[in-house]
């Protein structure tokens, strides 16, 4: 013959604990494995951005590359009338939080000029007098570097060459529009910078 025993509260509630901690583990385990599921996920299709440490390589996102066109004198000018020149150069600027080290020699740096989809002249026709060289700048963050400007002689460039002197053809003018960007250190320039030739 059975015997029923009443449970005391205790027990009841020290059953009801341990049941209730299992099921908090198993929901906890569910989250973490979701999560971890989720994060690795992201991480395929959203690298993270490398770490930026101070005085390190500057990473080519943090860079911004702007080509200028104007003056001898650096002032913007957008058209040029008959036997003027335009003057050509760039500025770099670190877009991070650290300062960074970047190479904005002559060695990486270039311009190319177009005409709608013309390849009207690229720097990296020219022969120069001196061997291309390096210069690697700091670079403060926010603070915008300068290059010094180099002239268009108003031709195109070829194998050949870039210059009049290389005996490369004149350029048509009469109000013919082109177009400059930069590249340093493998960053193209961000604007679109035209000009036109009178």
């Amino acid at each position: 013959m059975s015997q029923f025993h009443d449970v005391p509260p205790s027990v009841i509630w020290t059953r009801r604990v341990i049941v209730l901690s299992i099921f908090a583990g198993l929901i906890w385990g569910v989250v973490a494995a979701v999560s971890g599921v989720v994060s690795w996920a992201s991480g395929l299709f959203n690298p993270s951005q490398p770490t930026m440490v101070a005085g390190a390589d500057c990473q080519p996102q943090q860079i911004r590359v702007e080509a200028h066109v104007g003056t001898a004198s650096k002032e913007y000018q957008g058209a040029f009338n008959p036997g003027e020149y335009p003057y050509l150069w760039f500025t770099v600027t670190n877009t991070g939080p650290v300062e960074c080290k970047f190479n904005v020699g002559s060695s990486v740096t270039y311009y190319t000029i177009t005409s709608g989809s013309d390849n009207v002249w690229s720097s990296k026709d020219c022969k120069l007098t001196a061997a291309r060289t390096d210069y690697v700048a700091l670079l403060q963050p926010s603070v915008t570097l300068a290059s010094d400007p180099s002239d268009w002689q108003r031709v195109r460039s070829s194998g050949e060459g870039c210059s009049i002197a290389d005996n490369q053809p004149e350029v048509p003018a009469g109000g013919a529009s082109f177009v400059l960007k930069a590249e340093v250190n493998g960053v193209i320039s961000e604007n679109t910078t035209q000009f036109v030739l009178n």
